[in-house]
């Protein structure tokens, strides 16, 4: 008896929300054409980077400091390559969190509140840069897998060392297991408390199948985020009170179609 659906569970659900803000610098080899999966879960493919660096040569650039905030000249900067200074001669050498801080992605540099910069100020800074490759012509990315494959004609050599940059997505449920968290709710109400299909389709009975379909999927997704290697324990935890939440609202809803109980009658002497 179909008490429930995908889609009338699918209302209930949010799709996607993000694990964590970035994950930057993660290094891959891409060998051949095989597909390499760099993330067990789904990624964002609107912020995603695949970086290689072909050179240890440091690039040389002056900059005038604005305030607090200076574009840098490159948005493609290799984490942690950057040095500051006051001159060529490197008189006063300054130091990346103390007296400034980074945005890589952005390609910016924050004068630091206490530091020894100041706006206005003209220094210099090295650094070593990456290149940047390009989906659909040097790779192709499945974001749902997390899963990278070099493309043969692109420019990513067979054996090449990349870094990338990415936002991973948590994917709450998917079209299988909504399937399935349905098929077992239908069956569950059908043999409690609907065997006969008497009741067919009371509104109240697909609320509680829904709802039993909810508990059934938040159980799972909490099971999986406790066997994943990322340690979220706290978004387990508000998986397992989704669950409580769900399958008391089931419960209360089935109690008008359950029979009472007859407790066992006294004996009789013969």
């Amino acid at each position: 008896m179909l008490y429930t659906s995908v889609e009338k569970v699918k209302q209930h659900l949010t799709s996607v929300f993000p694990v964590q803000d970035r994950i930057t610098d993660q290094l891959v080899v891409l060998k051949s054409t095989a597909a390499v999966t760099f993330f067990g879960g789904t990624v964002s493919s609107l912020d995603f980077k695949v970086k290689s660096k072909q050179t240890n040569d440091l690039i040389r650039q002056s900059i005038t400091l604005g305030n607090p905030t200076t574009s840098l000249p490159d948005n493609l900067i290799f984490r942690g390559s950057l040095v500051a200074a006051s001159d060529s001669s490197l008189g006063t050498i300054y130091t990346e969190n103390i007296d400034y801080v980074i945005d890589y992605d952005a390609g910016a540099l924050t004068i630091k509140s206490g530091g020894a910069l100041s706006a206005g100020q003209t220094i210099l800074i090295w650094y070593a840069n990456y290149i940047s490759y390009t989906k659909g012509v040097d790779y192709s990315l499945d974001s749902e897998k997390g899963s990278l494959k070099r493309i043969a004609a692109g420019a990513i050599t067979s054996g090449e060392s990349v870094y990338l940059d990415y936002t991973p997505v948590y994917q709450s449920y998917t079209e299988e297991l909504l399937q399935n968290a349905v098929d077992e709710a239908n069956g569950l109400i059908e043999k409690t408390v609907d065997p006969d299909r008497q009741f067919g389709i009371e509104p109240a009975l697909q609320a509680a199948a829904t709802y039993r379909a909810l508990e059934i999927i938040s159980r799972s997704s909490a099971a999986r985020e406790l066997s994943s290697l990322r340690g979220h324990d706290k978004v387990a935890a508000a998986w397992l009170k989704l669950v409580e939440s769900y399958a008391g609202r089931a419960d209360s809803l089935l109690k008008s179609f359950r029979p009472p109980f007859d407790s066992a009658s006294a004996p009789v002497r013969s």
